[in-house]
């Protein structure tokens, strides 16, 4: 049984995005149709309409941090009710048959398919598999769930996998997208949080969302002054630093943790690791039970981003000021503003 759906699709790597009619495809036993109400705009979107990773198909439907209600039930779907709000983050569907997707661990699954990997988010009603959809707790901000279901799992899952203490030192590189849920997350999971930034605006910024300080990012002689303290560091961002001095900031046994995708190689002195037994790891979201455990945790710590809200029609506009690095801090499109 298929429908006609509406989305804001790229025709190629350059041209705005305009909107389309498409046809949605069958709905299978295992699967859930959800009415969209909103979307989360995340660079990751930005990255696949400009064919970033030359795997892009066109034309294009991004978002994968999408909110709604569920419409339609299959047949073998039986824990999901008709109007239940729900998310579907970077992942609608998986193999549920590999050792992976049999340990609650469905991210890793090699046949997993991407929200993107056929019409995602930006569009009006989506069908995934019910596994993939995550209960949104009542008590939450409906219309600011959005960015948990991409950036909010993505630095909240690292936390549990690595048993993170709640005594720890963290840094984060990066008071962006991810970097502001990042802080926020760590602060009520109790961590000592410090921020690094190279925008100066963002350092008032930082201590509100929680940090204990906020540290220049090219600031040799003030990071100095924390060689050897952290027992964590995130890296949020895309740029190019000094990694060898980034892990001088870590404890013996610390961990230096990518969340964000440097534009270029990266290079270590496998000396500074080996000494001090450092690690050096990286992660991307989560499982779906996982997701559904961070949105516990939000609801209960009263965690919720800093949005910019659109209407689905001003999507370019949300794009545009994404590029430019005026976003503050996720933007969150709605079909009803």
């Amino acid at each position: 049984m298929s429908s006609s759906a509406k989305g804001y699709a790229a025709s190629s790597s350059t041209d705005a995005l305009t909107l389309i009619k498409f046809r949605l495809k069958d709905l299978l036993p295992d699967e859930v149709e959800v009415a969209i109400d909103h979307c989360g705009l995340c660079g990751t979107d930005l990255s696949y309409i400009k064919d970033k990773f030359q795997i892009t198909e066109y034309p294009f439907i991004g978002g994968h941090e999408i909110v709604g209600r569920v419409v339609k039930l299959g047949t073998n779907v039986t824990d999901l009710s008709l109007d239940q709000k729900v998310g579907i983050g970077f992942y609608r569907g998986f193999c549920n048959s590999c050792s992976f997707c049999n340990s609650g661990n469905e991210n890793l699954c090699s046949s997993k398919e991407s929200t993107i990997a056929s019409h995602g988010g930006f569009s009006d009603k989506i069908r995934v598999q019910g596994k993939a959809c995550i209960k949104i707790p009542d008590t939450m901000n409906y219309k600011n769930v959005s960015p948990l279901l991409c950036a909010g799992i993505t630095v909240y899952s690292p936390l549990v996998e690595y048993n993170v203490s709640q005594s720890s030192k963290v840094a984060v590189i990066g008071i962006g997208g991810l970097g502001h849920i990042a802080i926020m997350f760590l602060k009520k999971w109790g961590c000592e949080v410090t921020a690094f930034t190279s925008t100066e605006s963002k350092k008032a910024d930082a201590l509100h969302f929680g940090a204990d300080r906020a540290i220049g990012t090219y600031d040799t002689d003030q990071k100095t002054h924390y060689n050897e303290y952290f027992d964590l560091i995130f890296n949020t961002i895309e740029e190019d630093l000094n990694w060898n001095e980034l892990l001088n900031l870590l404890k013996p046994n610390g961990r230096l943790h990518f969340l964000g995708l440097p534009r270029n190689k990266i290079s270590f002195d496998i000396i500074n690791l080996l000494r001090f037994q450092k690690t050096i790891s990286a992660s991307i979201v989560g499982s779906p039970s996982r997701i559904s455990n961070m949105l516990n945790f939000a609801s209960k710590n009263g965690i919720s981003p800093e949005t910019e809200h659109f209407h689905f029609s001003d999507i370019n506009k949300a794009i545009s000021r994404l590029k430019d690095g005026k976003i503050r801090y996720r933007a969150v499109l709605s079909w009803n503003n």
